[in-house]
């Protein structure tokens, strides 16, 4: 199985890297009950941003820390393998936890909190077939990658989401906590002011999540952010 891939360039066998697949989603599933109350409280954007910060680093460990496994005793001075396959077992565990927090929910809620009513279905549309091209592409190169460059896989993925956090962070207006109207007052202002860059557009302003009468969210702690999602579920 492809899933199985990352725990066996960590130098375990074939039958425990199953094992591990297995206990890496169900933790996955566990996690990503976590987004529905961090969704509200943290905001669309930061969620997305700070995933892709968390992954980024997470690939880059796993690259080194399979190659220090696979390496390992080859070293002149044998060195066990054992502790860096471990230290990139929880690496890899946090990676598919990051994602399923940060980027498994927002990006369906966003194109149905941009796109004016008369276009919600042709650009939710475009989103799910994107994705689906994505994934598509993602399932076909995936094998053909770790055949070819092994562990340096790892480093593509890093990449990759890299450049998503970096999109998301320039270009990709807060819209939690916004009424339809208020998310389209960015596009206008942004058409005035020449710019997409978030950070240009209104003084910064949509780079934020407004916050129950609150200007800025990140002036409210987090807990009682979390707590006030408690009461609606």
């Amino acid at each position: 199985m492809i899933t199985d891939l990352p725990a066996q360039l960590l130098s375990f066998s074939v039958r425990l890297s199953e094992y591990l697949t297995l206990a890496n989603y169900t933790s996955y599933f566990l996690l990503m009950t976590f987004a529905w109350l961090l969704i509200d409280a943290v905001g669309r954007r930061k969620l997305l941003v700070q995933g892709s910060v968390l992954l980024t680093l997470c690939f880059l460990l796993l690259t080194l820390f399979a190659s220090l496994s696979l390496h390992a005793n080859s070293h002149p001075l044998p060195i066990p393998s054992l502790p860096f396959a471990i230290l990139g077992t929880a690496t890899l565990f946090t990676a598919t936890g990051a994602f399923g927090i940060g980027w498994l929910a927002p990006v369906w809620l966003i194109p149905t909190e941009i796109f004016p009513t008369t276009a919600r279905a042709q650009g939710t549309a475009i989103s799910v077939i994107v994705w689906g091209v994505a994934n598509f592409g993602i399932t076909l190169l995936t094998p053909i990658l770790f055949n070819n460059l092994h562990y340096w896989i790892f480093m593509v993925f890093a990449g990759t989401n890299a450049v998503a956090g970096l999109w998301t962070w320039v270009y990709l207006p807060e819209s939690g906590g916004r009424s339809f109207e208020e998310n389209m007052e960015f596009f206008a202002r942004a058409k005035e002011e020449g710019t997409w860059r978030v950070r240009k557009v209104a003084e910064g302003r949509f780079g934020m999540l407004p916050y129950l009468g609150e200007s800025d969210a990140e002036r409210v702690p987090l807990l009682r952010r979390v707590e006030d999602q408690l009461p609606s579920v």
